[in-house]
């Protein structure tokens, strides 16, 4: 925990400057000794980490990198932003134990290339997310998608959870074994969905170019979800449903959101937070990376001792 601070703080100051100059820069952390790289270098710095470390990236711009170690990529928020794709093809069918994409922007595509377990994207801001291979255990957990989240049949354990998706598209026409829980859709694309949409917000089905296309799959459930009016949203009699509510409400489409207030003056979202969208549940959307802040700062030269003093304030997360 100790050392998870430091480096947190450490980040922090890298991302301080009087003059607001991004720093670019990644820090490889490997048993608590780190190795600096430039903002085009993450590669380099993938490729000289094992399995367990860690790369901090400050804020700035970065290039496209493959993830091909058990590693974990963590950003300073939407300040970090990787330009281009992100390919997470780890050998080995690996079973992770950290989130392998934190607090981060991926203007580009990320995709999953090797079969992978337990792998976690965390407060990332993502065009698009494609599945090339079989994953389990996934959660994509306070993301937004902001074009398209394509699944596929090689999913077989995956959960979405108060995150924003633009378009829940299925190249295979079958999006297998997903369940979204408090999580705010613009769009489902997908002919035969056989998944679980609970304690969400779903504004427009679409097939084939086609608004209000038919939501229909017996292996489709729909708990506690607040739909948009009939005819944008279309719900098939073979769909299982529980407490699907159907009201004619204002989305912003590209922002995948609707006003927290106007949720709970219509009596969809509680006082407790727990009913529909985003803003439900225990882990509320944010962005926010969660690392502690540093709210002053002081930086003085010892020319006596040749020591370089600085004094930091940190308020906890």
């Amino acid at each position: 925990m100790k050392k998870y601070l430091l480096m947190a703080v450490c980040i922090t100051m890298m991302s301080m400057t009087a003059s607001g100059v991004t720093i670019n820069k990644a820090m490889l952390d490997h048993n608590g000794q780190v190795t600096l790289f430039d903002s085009d270098k993450v590669q380099d710095a993938v490729n000289a980490a094992t399995d367990g470390d860690v790369i901090y990236l400050t804020l700035g711009y970065f290039k496209p990198f493959n993830v091909t170690k058990q590693i974990a990529i963590k950003g300073v928020g939407e300040k970090t932003i990787i330009e281009g794709d992100v390919n997470i093809s780890i050998p080995g069918s690996a079973k992770l134990t950290k989130p392998v994409l934190e607090a981060l922007v991926v203007s580009g595509t990320v995709t999953v290339g090797a079969q992978v377990d337990d792998m976690i994207f965390r407060k990332c801001v993502i065009t698009n997310v494609a599945f090339e291979a079989q994953v389990d255990g996934a959660v994509i957990d306070r993301c937004y998608i902001n074009r398209n989240f394509n699944l596929s049949s090689y999913i077989k354990g995956m959960t979405v959870v108060n995150s924003k998706i633009l378009n829940v598209t299925a190249s295979s026409g079958t999006a297998n074994n997903t369940t979204f829980v408090n999580c705010n859709i613009n769009q489902i694309q997908v002919q035969n969905f056989a998944g679980t949409i609970m304690n969400s917000i779903v504004r427009a089905t679409c097939g084939n170019g086609s608004t209000g296309a038919m939501l229909s799959s017996t292996l489709a459930v729909l708990v506690n979800t607040l739909c948009n009016y009939s005819g944008v949203v279309r719900i098939s009699t073979s769909v299982i449903t529980q407490n699907v509510y159907v009201g004619n409400f204002t989305f912003n489409n590209e922002e995948c959101s609707i006003d927290k207030s106007t949720l709970q003056s219509s009596g969809y979202l509680g006082t407790d937070g727990t009913v529909v969208g985003i803003y439900g549940g225990s882990t509320p959307f944010t962005l926010d990376p969660g690392v502690p802040k540093v709210t002053s700062s002081s930086l003085s030269l010892d020319k006596e001792k040749k020591e370089l003093n600085v004094k930091l304030t940190v308020s906890p997360k």
